[in-house]
C-alpha cells in the first residue's frame, strides 16, 4: 500500500525536527550503549522486564553495579537479554525462532478491493485479539473500504519452496470499526474463526525496548508472500506518539507489527522518511527521482516510523466507544493485553484436534497387546463462514505440489551459463548469449496463451494473473474461458463468412500481449509463440498500445492517461510492468537479432533505465523457470540483471 504524500511529509517533518536530539542520543549510544542513551526510568523498566531484580536494575542504571557481573548471576534467558542490551552478545537462543514463527501466524495480508471486487492494493495487518485486526488508517480509511476488503492468513512460501494455501477472512466493520488519522491506525472486527493464528497483545507497559536495540518486522511488502526483516532495524528515537528506527536494508510495510527481541509488539509501522535531492524530490535507491506509479519498495528510505503501542492503547481507552456495548465487550479482551492460551494455538501450526473420550468397554487386546479401535473421526477445520482458500498453483497429481519457486532452478541457471566465457567484450557477450538462447530454444511453443501462458507461466505468487500494463487482477480460469469464447466466435464467423479465422484475431483478440508487436515480425514463428515476451493483458490495453514502440514521457505524471498508460502518436508508456516489458524486449533483441527495426539507441536507453528501476522479483523469476522448463531457454536479464551494462544490445537492432 503506497504511503500517502501527506503522511510522508508529516513523518519527515518530525524526523527533521528531532535532528539535534537524535544526534545527541547517538553520541550517548556510542559512548555507553542503550542504558546510557535512554532515560534512567526507562532503562530501569527495561532491565526489570528482562528479569533483572529491581534493586540490581537500579544499581546498574545508577552506575553502582557492574552490568556484566549482574548478568552473570541471571538465568540464561535473562542473561542473554541483558547482554544484547549491553551490546556484549548478539546471540539469541534457538527458541527465538519458535517465538518468531508463532508471532508471524497472527500477521496477514490485507487485500483491498473496489466495489466490483477487483484488487486495488495491499497492506499488512495483524490480530491484536481473537476478533480484532489492526492496520493503518491509510490502508483502511473507512468502514466502506473495510467492507470490500479481506485479510489472508498463511499467505507465505513454505520450507519446500511452494506457495502455501492460506485462508481469506472477510472483515466486519459493521460490528466494530475504529480509526484515527492522527495516529494512523484502523481497528476492525474479523469474520470467521481465527483460533489457528492466535493474536499479538497490545502491551501498554513501559520497558519493552530501549534506544539502540534491534527491532524486527513481519510484513507483506507490496502484497508479496509474508516476509520478515529480522533484527535489521535499530531504534534511534522515541517521540510521544511515534518511534523512529533506521535500517540499511529493510523498509517496513504499511500496517506491520514491529517487535522487540521478546517478540512483543512495540509499534505499528506506518511510514518512513525518504531520501530527497536538493530540489526536495523523493529519490529511489538508484538515485533517480521517484516517478508516478513507482512502488514504495523502490524508494531510498532513510528511516522508518511506527506508532507506539502504549499510545495506541491510551487512545483506545479514551475513546467514548470503549464503554458502549457491543464495542466494550470486544475491546475488553484487547485492552487486557493478554496472550492467547497455549491450547488455542498449537505449536505445529494452529490446528487442534479434540478427540473427546474413548469408550474401551467390550474391547479385548490382541495377543501382542495392541488394541484395534473402530472409530469415526470428524475434523473441525474452523468456521467456513466468510472463509475461502487462497488459490495456489498446483502440478499434476503424480508430481505432487509444484513449488512456485523451485530451489533447484538456481542450480539449473548456473549450469545454463556455465560455458559462457568470462571477460568478453560487450559485443562478444551479445553474440555468445544470442547463440546460447537460439541453441537452447529446443521446444518452440505455438501461440496458445490459454494453454501456455495463463495456467502456470504468468501466475503471480498468489495464484492470480495481473494485466501487464494496468495491473488488473484476474483468475486464470477467467482468461482461459474468455480466450476459448473468442476462439469459438472467430471459428463461427469464419465458417459463416468464408474467412480465415486467423484474420479475425484483431477484432476478437486474446487476453495476451506481445511486448514486441506481432506486426514487427509478421506473426512468424517461433517469435509469435515465444513465451518470454508473452504476458497476460486485457484486449483494451492491448488495443490501446497497438504496435506503438515504448517511450518514457518526461511529464507522464502530469498528463491525462488511461489505466493502461499514456499514448501519443508513435509513443507509448505503460502504467505498470515497465521493468518486465523492458527485459522481455531486450531478450527478444538477443534471441532474434536484426528483427526489430523500430528502436534506436535512445529507445535502448529507455529500456535499460526501466530494467534498472524495476528489478526482477519472484514473479519474473517464476516465469523464467517455467519457460525454461517449457521451451528450453532463459532470459539472462532475469537471471543476471547486472549483465545489462555489459551487453551491446545495439547489435540486435535491425538496420
Amino acid at each position: 500500500m503506497d504511503i500517502p504524500r501527506e503522511v510522508l511529509d508529516e513523518t519527515q517533518a518530525r524526523y527533521l525536527r528531532r535532528g539535534d536530539a537524535r544526534q545527541s542520543c547517538r553520541a550517548r549510544l556510542e559512548e555507553g550503549g542503550p542504558l546510557a542513551a535512554d532515560t534512567p526510568a526507562r532503562a530501569e523498566a527495561r532491565l526489570t522486564r528482562l528479569g533483572v531484580p529491581l534493586p540490581e536494575a537500579q544499581a546498574v542504571v545508577e552506575g553502582q553495579a557492574d552490568a556484566q557481573a549482574v548478568a552473570a548471576r541471571l538465568s540464561e534467558d535473562a542473561r542473554l537479554g541483558l547482554e544484547r542490551v549491553l551490546g556484549a552478545n548478539d546471540l539469541v537462543g534457538v527458541a527465538y525462532l519458535d517465538l518468531a514463527r508463532a508471532a508471524s501466524r497472527a500477521v496477514g495480508r490485507v487485500v483491498l478491493r473496489d466495489a466490483r471486487g477487483r484488487t486495488v492494493g495491499y497492506g499488512t495487518g495483524w490480530l491484536c485479539s481473537s476478533r480484532l485486526l489492526l492496520t493503518n488508517h491509510h490502508v483502511l480509511e473507512s468502514a466502506a473500504a473495510a467492507r470490500s476488503a479481506a485479510v489472508q492468513f498463511g499467505y507465505e512460501i513454505g520450507s519446500n519452496g511452494a506457495l502455501q494455501a492460506g485462508t481469506e477472512l472477510a472483515l466486519d466493520p459493521d460490528t466494530l470499526f475504529l480509526t484515527s488519522a492522527e495516529l494512523d491506525y484502523a481497528l476492525v472486527a474479523v469474520r470467521g474463526d481465527t483460533s489457528a493464528y492466535g493474536w499479538l497483545p497490545l502491551l501498554a507497559a513501559q520497558g519493552k525496548v530501549l534506544v539502540g536495540e534491534a527491532l524486527s518486522i513481519v510484513q507483506h511488502p507490496g502484497g508479496e508472500p509474508k516476509q520478515i526483516a529480522l533484527r535489521e532495524n535499530r531504534l534511534v528515537d522515541l517521540l510521544p506518539d511515534f518511534l523512529h528506527y533506521e535500517t540499511d536494508t529493510a523498509p517496513g510495510s504499511s500496517g506491520s507489527p514491529v517487535f522487540n527481541d521478546a517478540w512483543e509488539v512495540v509499534a505499528l509501522h506506518h511510514s518512513g522518511v525518504p531520501r530527497r535531492d536538493a530540489q526536495g524530490r523523493v529519490l529511489r535507491r538508484d538515485g533517480q527521482p521517484v516517478a508516478p506509479g513507482d512502488s514504495d519498495t523502490l524508494i531510498d528510505w532513510v528511516a522508518n516510523e511506527g506508532v507506539r503501542v502504549s499510545r495506541l492503547v491510551e487512545d483506545l481507552r479514551a475513546r467514548p466507544e470503549t464503554s458502549a456495548p457491543p464495542t466494550a465487550a470486544l475491546l475488553a479482551e484487547l485492552l487486557a493485553g493478554e496472550r492467547p492460551a497455549p491450547a488455542e494455538v498449537a505449536a505445529a501450526g494452529g490446528a487442534v484436534l479434540d478427540l473427546g473420550t474413548l469408550n474401551l468397554e467390550g474391547l479385548t487386546p490382541a495377543a501382542d497387546g495392541t488394541l484395534s479401535l473402530p472409530a469415526t473421526v470428524r475434523l473441525r477445520l474452523g468456521s467456513t463462514e466468510a472463509a475461502r482458500p487462497v488459490s495456489v498453483p498446483t502440478a499434476p497429481p503424480a508430481a505432487g505440489s509444484r513449488p512456485y519457486l523451485d530451489p533447484q532452478d538456481e542450480v539449473a541457471a548456473q549450469a545454463y551459463y556455465a560455458d559462457l566465457e568470462p571477460g568478453l567484450s560487450p559485443q562478444a557477450r551479445f553474440v555468445a548469449l544470442s547463440a546460447l538462447l537460439a541453441r537452447t530454444h529446443t521446444h518452440p511453443r505455438g501461440y496458445d496463451p490459454k494453454d501456455e501462458v495463463y495456467p502456470w507461466v504468468d501466475l503471480w505468487p498468489d495464484g492470480r494473473l495481473r494485466s501487464l500494463y494496468s495491473a488488473r487482477e484476474h483468475a486464470p480460469e477467467e482468461l482461459v474461458a474468455a480466450d476459448r469464447a473468442a476462439e469459438a466466435r472467430r471459428l463461427t464467423l469464419a465458417a459463416r463468412e468464408g474467412l480465415d479465422a486467423g484474420a479475425l484475431e484483431e477484432a476478437l483478440p486474446y487476453n495476451c500481449e506481445h511486448v514486441v508487436p506481432q506486426s514487427w515480425f509478421a506473426k512468424r514463428e517461433p517469435m509469435r509463440g515465444d513465451l518470454h515476451h508473452l504476458f497476460s493483458c486485457e484486449p483494451d490495453c492491448n488495443s490501446f498500445r497497438g504496435n506503438t514502440p515504448y517511450f518514457d514521457f518526461p511529464d507522464y505524471g502530469e498528463a491525462l492517461r488511461s489505466d493502461c498508460g499514456r499514448r501519443e502518436p508513435g509513443e507509448f508508456e505503460p502504467a505498470h510492468g515497465k521493468g518486465a516489458a523492458a527485459r522481455a524486449t531486450l531478450y527478444f533483441l538477443l534471441r532474434y537479432p536484426g528483427v526489430v527495426r523500430q528502436y534506436g539507441e535512445a529507445a535502448l536507453g529507455v529500456l535499460l533505465a526501466w530494467h534498472a528501476a524495476q528489478p526482477p522479483g519472484d514473479w519474473e523469476r517464476h516465469r523464467n523457470a517455467a519457460i525454461y522448463a517449457r521451451q528450453g531457454n532463459r532470459n539472462p536479464l532475469i537471471d543476471h540483471p547486472e549483465w545489462a551494462a555489459e551487453i551491446a544490445f545495439t547489435e540486435g537492432l535491425g538496420r
